[in-house]
């Protein structure tokens, strides 16, 4: 497919100190709202730790196709990567591909990858860019610390996702907060607080851009689990309780125990961790920078119950697991957005004024999806055969459901 006219956005020179000596308040909400942290646009007169102030000058003005900013980082070893199968663009009806490129470039798109019975009937990049290019995808790393914890499940390294998660963060062991169940982290259900930058919360910032793990260890219990909230902090205690998990059992650091256990099996490339502090854990919330043929083949794992040419990499009822209804929100299953039921307008949190529209509901009724921040996005539609994988530069006049019922209207059976 021929790649966009449209021309890639330009890395910012050097910004140096001075900016963040004069604490920009509108560059701030940018490179916040970039960074996954779902806020509304508010003044910001916190003062934030030297740490995350520096990350702020570091993000500032940076395009998603560039991630070696994104310091410290750890490596995902990656494994030769095996190209996705072409298939037939007769497979969509005429101009459709021509419709959800050109709809995804008016929103900056850098990639688009469309996959029916797992052959790629369309792909385009932006210049410069292509499925194998590094790109920041924000929160869907959430959705890979929800694939791999089955992984850890199902290898022995933890007893159950209904454990309590203190029983693998010794931080947490003697704690209240440590009843919480790795379950009610993944659903979002956990009942600890969500700092807001409209509260003028210091921890907000902090989880983004400072030490994430110590934020997020450091947050109290608001309420008891159950009540579906969107909070990174969940993300980044369930991937601690992961991370500890693999070590303890020899596996390996997390990047180590991802790339074996789940990367390298798919024919994933090379793959990077934004860390939250040097020697530090990563920031499991977001900050996986993968190319997006690799968020390609996640769909597709996840389109195959966990399968990946014939072989079962993840246990096909944890895949069931994740992708169900969860306790607290019929549209978040664990780690993984839902399709159904629709509605018009899906908020991510009661602290948040952040919401996504969608005009009209998905045209099937088993759509899932990996969402980051700014149009990040991998849908699954096993009914379809259909997996789309897309990635682009955060902005507004995004609807949901548009990409899908593109393609689901110009599938030709």
């Amino acid at each position: 497919m021929p790649p966009s006219d449209r021309q890639p956005d330009r890395p910012a020179a050097d910004s140096g100190p001075d900016p963040l000596l004069r604490q920009d308040r509108s560059m701030l909400r940018h490179i916040v709202a970039g960074l996954g942290l779902l806020i509304a646009p508010v003044a910001v007169s916190a003062a934030p730790s030297p740490q995350a102030m520096a990350n702020m000058g570091k993000a500032m003005g940076q395009p998603i196709t560039r991630t070696d900013h994104l310091t410290p980082a750890e490596a995902v070893p990656g494994c030769p990567a095996k190209p996705l199968a072409a298939g037939s663009a007769a497979t969509l009806a005429p101009g459709a591909f021509a419709a959800m490129k050109q709809w995804s470039d008016a929103r900056g798109g850098a990639g688009l990858i469309v996959l029916v019975d797992g052959k790629v009937v369309g792909e385009s990049y932006a210049p410069g860019v292509t499925g194998a290019t590094p790109l920041q995808t924000n929160s869907t790393h959430k959705s890979v610390v929800a694939l791999l914890m089955g992984a850890a499940i199902a290898d022995g390294l933890i007893k159950s996702v209904d454990d309590p998660v203190g029983r693998y963060i010794p931080a947490l062991q003697d704690d209240p907060r440590g009843k919480i169940t790795l379950r009610q982290l993944l659903s979002m259900a956990s009942g600890l607080k969500n700092p807001s930058l409209a509260k003028r919360e210091d921890a907000a910032i902090e989880l983004m851009l400072g030490n994430s793990s110590q934020t997020a260890l450091a947050l109290p219990q608001e309420g008891p689990p159950g009540a579906f909230n969107y909070n990174n902090a969940n993300l980044q205690l369930a991937g601690l309780a992961l991370a500890n998990a693999a070590e303890r059992a020899g596996k390996g650091r997390y990047a180590e125990y991802l790339s074996k256990r789940l990367w390298c099996p798919l024919g994933n490339g090379p793959a990077t961790l934004w860390l939250d502090s040097e020697g530090g854990q990563p920031r499991f919330y977001a900050h996986l920078n993968a190319g997006l043929s690799d968020w390609a083949r996640l769909g597709e794992l996840i389109r195959h119950k966990g399968k990946w040419n014939g072989k079962q990499v993840l246990p096909a009822k944890w895949i069931a697991a994740i992708t169900a209804p969860s306790a607290g929100n019929p549209g978040y299953g664990m780690g993984i957005w839902r399709g159904s039921p629709y509605v018009k307008e899906r908020r991510y949190s009661k602290e948040s004024a952040v919401t996504v529209p969608q005009a009209e509901p998905f045209l099937a009724d088993d759509v899932v999806y990996f969402d980051g921040f700014g149009g990040q996005r991998v849908y699954i539609v096993r009914s379809a055969q259909l997996v789309i994988a897309r990635a682009g530069t955060p902005g507004p006049d995004w609807d949901e459901g548009v990409l899908v019922n593109l393609a689901l209207k110009g599938l030709q059976r």
